[in-house]
């Protein structure tokens, strides 16, 4: 029975990440997100369909429901794995929506904001990792993808306890496996690049 309390507790974190923040946004501006460039409902797509501000309203509201939900959990309970368990759950539900039919975003902005409640330094490092690939590459996915392969790596070294870095090691998986198409297109040379001077011109 606890197990099953446990689980049932962690619903309204898999919730709270199905709010679809892009396509909220997009359909502020009358725009179906889903059926506008690569078809994502994350921060990229909207920035590249809508414009800088509303990839940005989208970030951010991605980011802080990762935040919030982790940081409500910590509130509900001190318990460490609890805490890690809806840090995952609220990616899952952003990354695999059941009001989506299972179709989400990349996970990497809710990712972000569940790292920074969750472990603050794991999140910082992903981000400069995002930062140095994407300043090199020009590819937000292959800088997403380093980043979420190179957060566990804190953790790794002894300095976070054995839930939280199971969460992370989970959480790089999901947003790495959201990512397998970007991959296959970055393999086939067909991935296209983030140019910032598209976004000034929306």
């Amino acid at each position: 029975m606890p197990i099953v309390l446990n689980i049932l507790a962690l619903i309204p974190f898999y919730l709270c990440g199905t709010i679809p923040t892009g396509h909220l946004v997009a359909k502020h501006h009358g725009v179906p997100i889903e059926g506008e460039g690569s078809g994502n409902v994350g921060a990229t797509n909207v920035a590249r369909v809508l414009g800088k501000k509303a990839g940005l309203l989208t970030l951010t509201g991605d980011i802080l429901k990762g935040f919030l939900a982790a940081s409500l959990a910590g509130l509900i309970s001190d318990n460490a794995a609890f805490i890690a368990a809806a840090s995952v759950a609220v990616v899952a539900g952003h990354c695999f929506s059941i009001p989506g039919k299972l179709k989400g975003g990349k996970g990497v902005a809710t990712a972000l904001g569940a790292l920074l409640h969750l472990s603050p330094v794991s999140a910082l490092l992903g981000l400069a990792v995002f930062a140095v690939v994407f300043s090199a590459f020009r590819y937000v996915s292959l800088a997403s993808v380093a980043a979420a392969l190179t957060a566990p790596i804190y953790g790794i070294l002894g300095q976070n306890i054995r839930t939280t870095n199971i969460a992370i090691i989970l959480i790089s998986l999901l947003v790495t496996f959201r990512h397998k198409d970007n991959l296959q297109r970055l393999s086939a040379g067909k991935e296209p690049k983030f140019k910032a001077r598209e976004l000034l011109q929306k």
